[in-house]
């Protein structure tokens, strides 16, 4: 009897803690759900691309326009673009050497560049050829100042003029000297002697080999020089019919000459009577369109052809007496007396 209520009491007691372990396994997997959902990493709020600044047209551009604020914007672009710009402040006041559409990003070739930056305004740039005996014996260069002679040995079959030497342009600024410019400088002494020196160890380390650095500045068969375009077609003409020499000069030597002392060189094409006020002259393009003569530059302004007719008294008083006033009675007859320059008009 006993036995037996021992035995219902441990099945009463396995009964009540396969009970408990059910209901603890049937909490289980909510348990692991929680615990992994607080084990794991929080996750990054998700961020916005990286952006690059990128200057762009604002509008369409025409070839050989000067930039202005209003002519270009920053745009942001989500990748970075090779060689362009990211402030509108570097490329503001520069000029376009092709058509740009808008939102076109710019570039460094797109913009203006070279010697044609270094002229001021009025100049132009003049190409002519050298020697190195009459350039400063080839110690010319870019940057310098130079005067520009002019000779002429009197043969010419142009014109008929005396052999002659002149100053032709003055304190003319040199802008390419051969290959190097004011842009790319040639290499100066310091660095010439490193070229040579690193040029002599790479011969010595060869044991045989040509040394072809040169001891000094290679020689240049052109020079380019800015000159006022009222002065471009004197270059041209007595480069043609005569021979130039580049005299180096200091370039805080400001001294040029007066042209207002000597008279005006007449010009080839002659403008419409009536355009020019009196005692007024042709001007900066409007001169340079209307040329010169290599006679007239080689021989000066002759006073026969530059004197207008009112300028002659002579001919003014003439004039004046052959024209009858219209509220004076007709004359029967008349007679013109000379003496010397002096005209006498008479009556009778």
């Amino acid at each position: 009897m006993n036995l037996t209520k021992i035995l219902a009491g441990l099945l009463i007691v396995a009964a009540i803690g396969l009970a408990v372990g059910a209901w603890m396994l049937s909490r289980q997997p909510n348990r692991l759900v929680m615990q992994s959902a607080a084990s794991a990493p929080a996750v990054a709020p998700k961020t916005p691309s990286e952006q690059h600044a990128v200057v762009v047209a604002a509008k369409a551009i025409a070839a050989g326009q000067r930039l202005v604020a209003e002519d270009v914007k920053v745009a942001q672009m989500p990748a970075a673009v090779a060689n362009s710009f990211d402030s509108t402040d570097l490329v503001v006041g520069r000029t376009t050497v092709m058509a740009l559409p808008a939102d076109a990003p710019l570039f460094d070739q797109n913009l203006l560049s070279g010697l044609a930056l270094q002229l001021e305004s009025g100049q132009r740039a003049v190409s002519i050829a050298v020697k190195e005996a009459m350039a400063a014996g080839n110690h010319v260069r870019p940057g310098d100042f130079v005067d520009v002679f002019f000779t002429l040995d009197g043969k010419s079959e142009h014109a008929s003029v005396d052999t002659q030497a002149r100053l032709l342009l003055s304190r003319s600024r040199v802008l390419a000297y051969g290959p190097a410019s004011v842009e790319s400088p040639p290499p100066t002494a310091a660095q010439r002697k490193a070229q040579q020196e690193e040029a002599s160890s790479a011969v010595g380390r060869r044991g045989s080999g040509s040394r072809d650095q040169q001891a000094g500045p290679a020689s240049a068969n052109t020079a380019v020089l800015a000159v006022p375009l009222e002065d471009v077609e004197r270059l041209t003409l007595a480069e043609k019919y005569g021979q130039l020499t580049l005299a180096l000069r200091h370039p805080d030597d400001m001294a040029v000459p007066d042209s207002s002392m000597f008279a005006a060189l007449p010009t080839v094409l002659q403008p419409v009577a009536g355009r020019l006020k009196k005692g007024e002259q042709l001007q900066g393009a409007d001169r340079s369109f209307a040329g010169l003569r290599f006679k007239d530059l080689a021989s000066g302004a002759d006073a026969k052809r530059t004197r207008s007719p009112a300028a002659s008294p002579v001919l003014q008083q003439a004039g004046a007496a052959r024209v009858p006033a219209p509220h004076l009675a007709p004359r029967q007859n008349t007679v013109e007396m000379y003496q010397g320059t002096a005209v006498q008009i008479v009556s009778y």
